[in-house]
């Protein structure tokens, strides 16, 4: 009993010790000084190359008045304090030395040898080497700026922690943000909320983002749109990785992809994923449900590269293209569309592939008394070109055959039924065949109007679609 007594007396002893024990704030120097009794506390006046100091802090200042017996001093006029390598300017101040901290005010600024801080306002807490600022912040380092609204600064560290109307500036980057973890050494910045990252060609718009300055990397996640310099092509997505240095980006779930120029249609694509080459040639691969839309050009299938120097796109994974009234499937299609015009559509046969089918061009009527009647040709491959978005030529190589309905002064008046293996179709200002040439093993038929009824009216593989997609703002 006895000597747990002792052991309890002594644990006591030595927690008064601690509590007591808290180093003095020593008045080193004043011009004058005089001493007073404030609500029961002893109370100094110094004035006058007033300095002070507590361990390696030192405390100087033009004025102050110092409560001995709770260990705080307030410092008023060109105030200096140093420590070891930092040194902490304002004009007003509270030292408080149990907690070995100095709340400052009317303006601030920390020195040290990684960075210069301001602010309005803040506090310095020496034991923990962290500075908590508010009001205009800005951290100066040669190889980055910070500016906010608050900032919570790590010397040992260099991490910063910033909020309300962020914006940190490195060799890499600009980013901008509501709030913004910044860790200096393992070189990542993390934003949250109306984030912005400017680079050397784009910039990000997200919710959330993570930089790496080394890489030149950025991850973004919600709502994210990048944008090149000259806003050109914007693209948006769900969730999106940048990688500067070699100018490229992914973007995943709901991507979508504009292109706006002065004086053309703009460009629309909708796919599961996209990704965007930006070196010469620029180009963009879309990937998962793909839509392509450009004026009256609309087209769908399951991947698409987009060349933006050539104005030219490529389409596979069973595509199929509208252009006005003509619709066009096959294994692959390639389109021109150089100056806002539809100059070229290459549509591909490509045996090799697993359920390969034949390409097949359908061409509906403009007159809504012949709407279901359509002109169609299947081949192995098929060539269109088009002057003026009018079709003008196509070229159909290897199992070619034609299908297309005959008009008489405006009144149906039966069909052709032309097979062979190359065939040549050339048309009219008005877009209606003109010429048929087939190059060998021609074969032919007429099926005048009264004897329709009994005839096959569709090619083998014909299969009109109603998916045709559609502008997504």
């Amino acid at each position: 009993m006895l000597k747990n007594f002792i052991n309890i007396a002594l644990l006591i002893l030595v927690f008064a010790s601690v509590v007591t024990g808290q180093e003095k704030i020593e008045l080193k120097n004043a011009d004058e000084l005089s001493g007073k009794v404030i609500d029961g506390q002893n109370v100094r006046e110094a004035n006058g190359n007033v300095e002070f100091a507590q361990g390696n802090v030192k405390v100087y200042c033009n004025s102050a008045t110092q409560f001995i017996d709770v260990n705080r001093v307030e410092l008023r006029g060109n105030v200096k304090i140093y420590q070891d390598t930092l040194t902490l300017l304002t004009s007003k101040a509270v030292y408080f030395g149990d907690d070995k901290k100095a709340v400052c005010e009317g303006g601030v600024t920390l020195k040290d040898p990684n960075a210069t801080l301001r602010a309005n306002n803040g506090v310095y807490f020496f034991n923990e080497t962290k500075a908590v600022f508010k009001g205009n912040v800005i951290i100066i380092n040669p190889q980055y700026n910070i500016t906010s609204d608050e900032l919570t600064y790590l010397r040992n560290t260099e991490d910063s922690f910033a909020k309300g109307n962020v914006i940190v500036k490195t060799d890499s980057a600009v980013i901008k943000a509501a709030s913004i973890d910044f860790f200096r050494q393992q070189g990542k910045t993390f934003a949250y909320g109306s984030v912005s990252i400017e680079s050397d060609s784009t910039i990000i718009y997200s919710d959330t983002a993570t930089n790496y300055s080394a890489e030149k990397k950025s991850v973004a996640t919600g709502n994210v749109k990048i944008e090149t310099l000259d806003k050109s092509i914007i693209i948006t997505g769900n969730s999106m990785e940048n990688y500067e240095r070699e100018n490229y980006t992914i973007l995943k779930d709901s991507a979508k992809l504009m292109r706006a120029e002065e004086g053309k249609d703009t460009v629309f694509i909708y796919s599961n994923l996209m990704e965007a080459y930006r070196n010469k040639p620029e180009y963009y691969v879309a990937e998962g449900d793909v839509r392509f839309i450009r004026n009256d050009f609309y087209s769908k299938c399951g991947r698409a590269v987009y060349y933006k120097d050539n104005e030219s796109v490529s389409l596979s994974k069973e595509p199929v293209v509208w252009q006005e009234k003509m619709q066009m499937t096959g294994d692959s299609i390639f389109a021109e569309l150089p100056e806002n015009k539809l100059q070229s559509v290459f549509v591909r046969k490509i045996p090799e592939l697993k359920n390969s089918v034949v390409s097949f061009v359908v061409s509906g009527n403009a007159d809504e008394y012949f709407k279901d009647r359509y002109d169609q040709i299947s081949g192995d491959d098929v060539t269109i070109k088009f002057v003026s978005n009018k079709i003008n030529f196509i070229e159909v190589k290897k199992n070619s055959r034609s299908i297309y309905f005959v008009y008489d002064n405006d009144k149906a008046n039966g069909i052709n039924n032309i097979e062979g293996d190359n065939m040549y179709i050339y048309f009219g200002e008005d877009e209606k065949v003109e010429k048929i040439k087939v190059e060998s093993d021609p074969k032919g038929e007429y099926i005048p109007e009264n004897l329709l009824g009994t005839a096959n009216l569709t090619l083998p593989g014909f299969n009109l679609r109603e998916d045709k997609p559609f502008r997504i703002k």
